[in-house]
């Protein structure tokens, strides 16, 4: 644990090791082997960081790093994008989208849940007509490649398209890896911090509540299997956060607070 402070790795990371090498030894003394007591192990306590939060510009530059030709594998990741930003989805959840759960006449498809917890499975996920241009040519791209080389999965929607790294195969379902990666390496390219779906899903979150939506409404639309997950998502911080305080400091009192007759009390001199 000193090494890895030595070494930059952040709280919050030494505590998932130790939390691990905890559910370890526990396994190892209910097996009745004579091993490290987990309890002796330090844990260090979770430090709270302010979520990072995509932005519009930022997501401008994002996708224009893409050519607008026609090779697979830029029509696939502009497709991917827009679909992540328009939704505020998890990567698990695209990469696990069908063909067959997309309706482009509606702009919506049914998408599995991930950390539904049993309460919330399958939800409705919808974008914008630009959104819906993009998986339309990657969809009429995608039956190209069918005809050209045997997919691994013949369902999936968004595949590899070349072998390269782990991916032996072309055809094969996009992994949560790969979307991240692509996302990384775009991200460079743009000149910008690394903008992943997570932070894209924080500015989701933000905006619908800026727009007057509800915790109930961000619990909806992004899938959250509780309200508090929702809370996390809309906190807001810096300049968002001093425009909503002048917002209400501004409020005239008398439309704010109801007011109450306060009873008269005898003054106690102490």
């Amino acid at each position: 644990m000193n090494l890895m402070t030595e070494l930059g790795w952040k709280r919050n990371g030494i505590r998932i090791v130790t939390l691990a090498l905890k559910k370890f030894f526990e396994f190892y003394n209910l097996q009745k082997y004579n091993v490290l007591n987990e309890a002796l192990i330090p844990t260090p306590r979770k430090e709270y960081n302010i979520p990072r939060i995509a932005t519009e510009q930022g997501f401008k530059k994002l996708i224009n790093s893409i050519p607008k030709d026609n090779n697979p594998h830029h029509i696939r990741n502009r497709a991917v994008m827009s679909l992540l930003w328009d939704t505020g989805a998890r990567n698990g959840e695209i990469v696990s989208l069908n063909v067959s759960d997309l309706d482009l006449e509606t702009r919506k498809a049914l998408i599995r849940t991930e950390k539904s917890r049993g309460r919330r499975p399958i939800r409705e996920i919808f974008w914008t007509p630009t959104t819906n241009l993009l998986l339309k040519r990657w969809v009429n791209k995608r039956k190209h490649l069918f005809k050209l080389f045997n997919f691994e999965d013949l369902d999936a929607l968004f595949v590899t398209v070349s072998k390269c790294g782990q991916n032996n195969v072309r055809g094969k379902r996009m992994t949560i890896f790969n979307v991240a990666e692509m996302l990384r390496t775009n991200s460079n390219r743009a000149g910008i911090p690394t903008m992943n779906a997570h932070s894209m899903r924080h500015y989701m979150g933000r905006d619908i509540v800026n727009k007057g939506g509800s915790n109930s409404d961000v619990s909806n639309i992004l899938g959250h299997s509780s309200l508090e997950s929702s809370m996390i998502y809309t906190m807001m911080t810096g300049p968002d956060l001093q425009r909503r305080y002048d917002a209400f400091r501004n409020v005239p009192r008398n439309q704010r607070m109801k007011k109450y007759k306060i009873p008269r009390t005898r003054a106690i001199h102490c």
